[in-house]
């Protein structure tokens, strides 16, 4: 039997050898996918968004390159990278939402799906907040009825790796998890195969899961790639 194929967007990198504008991807997803039952895909053009629709199962939408210790090549990424990643990424969120395939937003994936949809995004909210969410971790809470609950329970520890958050919920999402400070951490669509989590369940998992004291969360990508195979 043919593994599902996922597609993964990736996100804008800087090729420093060659002083060339590239695209990569974390291989936290990568390996998630693996794991999971999938057959990975890079995606790293964005004129062919409805043939990576017809030819794969399912879509991930990653996080950011946001964190960077390199303050120059942060700086160039910003500049030149993200606008791009923005258009590859609205493009293929619509090609797999008309086919009625499985899509799965992660951190930057749930905030751009709700803008996608007509929700709103508050850029840098910890200083309007004084709240801290890059490179920490704390508890949420899930919905009943929602995936993360039957899978995980009610309530867990996850990372936290963001500066943004979401402020309207579009109206054809519900949240299904919150921070304790009342921070959106996951999303389903009301009738799409569209699930996001604002945490990175992609970290949460392996060897050196983060944070250690959080689930595996494996189960999830097992649950995502099973939806992307039916």
């Amino acid at each position: 039997m043919r593994k599902p194929v996922i597609l993964i967007n990736g996100g804008p990198a800087f090729d420093k050898t060659f002083e060339e504008n590239s695209w990569g991807i974390n291989k936290t997803y990568v390996h998630a996918v693996g794991a999971a039952g999938g057959a990975p895909v890079l995606c790293a053009e964005d004129d062919s968004a409805e043939d990576y629709a017809a030819i794969c199962d399912g879509l991930i939408l990653t996080g950011s390159f946001s964190y960077c210790p390199r303050l120059e090549l942060k700086d160039r990424l910003e500049r030149v990278g993200q606008p791009a990643r923005v258009i590859l990424d609205k493009k293929l969120f619509q090609a797999f939402k008309d086919a009625g395939k499985p899509i799965l937003g992660i951190c930057l994936g749930q905030q751009i799906i709700n803008l996608f949809l007509g929700g709103t995004v508050n850029t840098n909210f910890k200083y309007e907040t004084g709240v801290e969410h890059m490179m920490t971790s704390h508890t949420i809470k899930t919905e009943p009825g929602s995936i993360l609950r039957e899978l995980f329970g009610e309530e867990f520890y996850v990372n936290s790796r963001h500066n943004n958050a979401i402020v309207d919920l579009a109206p054809d999402l519900k949240a299904t998890a919150w921070s304790p400070d009342g921070i959106i951490e996951a999303v389903e669509h009301k009738s799409l195969p569209i699930w996001a989590t604002q945490f990175h369940p992609e970290r949460m998992r392996g060897d050196v899961p983060e944070p250690p004291m959080g689930p595996d969360f494996t189960p999830l990508f097992q649950w995502f790639v099973e939806r992307c195979r039916q």
